[in-house]
């Protein structure tokens, strides 16, 4: 069963710092990840604090005839909250040590863009024996993915896999977050 990415929705020119960024665990070798083109309000991570500021004015956040589109068929498709262009988006990947014996090899495939033909993209990590704990950012640039986020045939978003000869048991070593820049 997929599982989407948490949508963290950043504000440019707020003063301070925006909410805490809400990372989703790569917990499965047989489940993907999932960035979806419209995004379930349940799935956004800082949904509340957006709400309580106006940003979100709706009555509800249940799938409805409220919000249009059906609540049985493709609600993945025609609800939720529309990604923006792609160059406002960036993916977040955290990396944790692994104290026993550094952290191994690791390999994740995003399913590449379907709607503008571009192939699946595999990001390769090698072993560190010296990594043994703390955390390590990377920024995957989804720039390239077309103007909007499209995937494999039948799913209105891209999947990501992590390879399954490269799945470390420890549930919590691979994490992602989708940051949208929004005005």
């Amino acid at each position: 069963m997929p599982v989407n990415i948490k949508l963290n929705i950043v504000q440019p020119g707020r003063d301070g710092v925006s909410e805490e960024i809400l990372f989703t665990n790569a917990t499965s070798k047989t489940d993907p990840l999932r960035i979806p083109y419209r995004y379930p309000f349940a799935d956004i991570a800082n949904y509340a604090a957006l709400k309580a500021r106006g940003y979100f004015r709706h009555e509800t956040t249940e799938v409805s005839s409220l919000l249009g589109g059906s609540s049985t068929t493709n609600t993945e498709g025609k609800l939720g909250f529309q990604l923006p262009p792609t160059e406002k988006l960036v993916l977040l990947l955290k990396r944790k040590g692994i104290a026993t014996s550094g952290t191994p090899d690791q390999k994740i495939v995003i399913k590449g863009s379907r709607l503008y033909s571009i192939p699946d993209i595999e990001i390769e990590f090698d072993e560190d024996s010296t990594f043994t704990s703390g955390e390590k950012l990377y920024t995957i640039d989804l720039y390239n993915f077309g103007l909007y986020i499209s995937g494999v045939e039948g799913e209105d978003g891209i999947s990501i896999f992590v390879a399954e000869d490269k799945f470390v048991n420890d549930s919590s070593s691979m994490e992602l977050a989708l940051i949208a820049r929004m005005g």
